[in-house]
């Protein structure tokens, strides 16, 4: 399998040929939002209530995060801001619901980095991610805990490759959505550190750490807020985390990139706005400049809770975030070799 070089992870790259090769189209994309702003101006923005449509079920982390912060924004701009869950299809019921929706910034979406993974994952998707939408602001970002089975004989990453590399294909890991980061990052891990893990598929996250509390299975990547309960219990161990710098939630666990052979290993997840491709860049930029004001004291705390690093980015810079991620997550799925005939 051939393999690009990346500062973040070796195997996946965006070189400066590309990065360069893709300027131009992130500029021209931003001139045609500007050159559309006169179509509404901010200040007659917004009119009438905004929609927020999510793929996560009411009742959920995110859910329960967006919501405070919902109401603030609504305070900000003067009209109701509504969430409205539209769960199901790996996320593409509610993409799918927004990217085709007038692009006049009152239905909006929030997503993960699935909305990334997809755009490789799928043969056809019924939209067009890197065309279709355009994002307004990254809410927060952080990176996944490494967590092992407290039956494990091992304490921290290094312990795990040792042991990973005694016994190919005898460790095992868990995953909940295939394609997703739960399994991206085991096989990004196995290419990466030369290693060979067995995958053990499961339908959801209850039932995986579950397992990986009674020594089913032996590792899996997942959010810190998940598996948090268990770790008290011994049950369950966090042998390192994959953001870029540590965690407020994990202060006192290592880095992957701080193990020997791993200091190019880097995975991090976040939670981004989007609207239609072709909303006016000054209804962009108000509704990037309401949500970011929104985040108080009390929103910082939320998020921190939520395992989750408060961004504070404009809508340009977002606009290159989103080009950076697009192009690293495409690339470790076609990499992976992971696809899902639909």
């Amino acid at each position: 399998m051939n393999m690009i070089s990346n500062s973040r992870f070796p195997a996946f790259s965006w070189t400066r040929r590309a990065r360069l090769a893709a300027a131009p189209a992130l500029l021209l994309g931003l001139s045609a939002l500007a050159a559309g702003a006169s179509a509404q101006q901010p200040d007659a923005f917004p009119s009438r209530p905004v929609r927020v449509i999510t793929p996560f079920p009411a009742g959920g982390s995110t859910d329960n995060f967006l919501r405070p912060l919902a109401i603030r924004v609504a305070r900000i701009l003067g009209q109701p801001v509504v969430i409205e869950p539209r769960p199901g299809g790996n996320t593409i019921i509610a993409t799918s619901a927004v990217a085709k929706s007038p692009a006049d910034g009152y239905t909006l979406l929030i997503a993960v980095n699935t909305l990334l993974t997809n755009s490789a994952l799928y043969r056809k998707l019924p939209y067009n991610t890197a065309t279709d939408l355009v994002p307004i602001a990254y809410l927060g970002e952080d990176g996944f805990a490494v967590a092992v089975s407290g039956t494990l004989p091992v304490t921290n990453l290094a312990g795990f490759l040792a042991l990973a590399r005694t016994k190919p294909g005898g460790l095992t890991y868990g995953t909940s959505t295939v394609g997703g980061t739960t399994h991206l990052g085991p096989v990004l891990l196995e290419q990466m550190a030369g290693i060979k893990l067995t995958q053990v598929s499961y339908k959801g996250g209850p039932t995986l750490l579950n397992d990986l509390g009674s020594g089913v299975i032996d590792m899996t990547f997942d959010g810190y807020t998940g598996m948090a309960p268990l770790l008290p219990t011994g049950r369950v161990k966090v042998i390192a985390q994959t953001g870029p710098r540590r965690s407020p939630s994990m202060p006192d666990i290592p880095l992957a990139s701080e193990t020997p052979g791993m200091e190019k290993f880097s995975l991090k997840f976040h939670v981004g706005l989007y609207a239609p491709a072709g909303t006016p860049v000054a209804v962009l930029r108000k509704l990037n400049l309401a949500f970011r004001e929104a985040v108080d004291e009390e929103i910082k705390a939320k998020s921190l809770a939520y395992n989750l690093q408060p961004l504070n980015l404009s809508v340009e810079e977002s606009a290159r975030y989103f080009q950076t991620e697009l192009k690293f997550w495409s690339d470790a799925v076609r990499h992976s070799g992971i696809s899902i005939e639909e």
